[in-house]
């Protein structure tokens, strides 16, 4: 299940939840209060720095193909590690 961060406008403080993409949070999990909560959008970043320029467009674009298949293979390992709530 996707994980989103709410902010709640009365307590002023955010909180993650994992919950179903069709499914909304009606109330804040610290204030208990309902109907004051935004979804903070979140965007994964990733930042990668060209060490050699002198390499091919190929050759980059291929070392760049599998730094994302390491990227890929630890986060697929720290999804299936991770404990979820029932």
């Amino acid at each position: 299940m996707p994980r989103y961060v709410y902010k709640c406008d009365l307590c002023e403080d955010s909180f993650q939840v994992r919950h179903g993409m069709k499914e909304v949070q009606e109330s804040c999990e610290l204030c208990l209060k309902s109907g004051h909560l935004t979804r903070i959008p979140q965007m994964p970043s990733i930042k990668r720095e060209i060490k050699d320029s002198n390499q091919s467009t190929g050759a980059l674009t291929n070392s760049f193909i599998e730094q994302n298949r390491d990227l890929l293979r630890e986060m697929k390992t720290e999804a299936r590690n991770q404990e979820y709530d029932d």
